[in-house]
């Protein structure tokens, strides 16, 4: 059964703290069975967050959890996406500021002729 709806109310929190800190839109995500934070940027960069002990997908219970910020890129290229940054801490907001520090900057695209 999906649990997006479980998540989305368990994580209202996180998911708000997100929004406010990226100034987009959050939402709970599954990627391959794990559920995880995502917020998309532009060309193609995205976040997810995630707070298990194996930090790959979302908890049962978040309480005493640290976090996990991964910054992809790629979702405009045909290949697979490109992990650029990668970074945990006990709490979500600080291992967001932490992965925002890492990231590299973004490529633009040449404009068309």
């Amino acid at each position: 059964m999906p649990r997006r709806p479980e998540f989305t109310g368990r994580y209202t929190d996180a998911l708000h703290a997100l929004e406010v800190s990226t100034e987009r839109d959050a939402r709970v995500e599954n990627i391959d069975g794990q559920y995880a934070l995502r917020v998309d940027f532009e060309l193609g960069r995205y976040l997810l967050a995630t707070n298990n002990d194996e930090l790959v997908g979302l908890a049962d219970e978040d309480a005493g959890r640290p976090w996990r910020v991964r910054f992809f890129d790629g979702a405009l290229a045909d290949g697979p996406s490109t992990l650029v940054a990668d970074r945990s801490a006990a709490w979500l907001i600080d291992a967001y500021d932490a992965a925002v520090a890492d990231l590299p900057p973004l490529v633009e695209l040449p404009p068309h002729s």
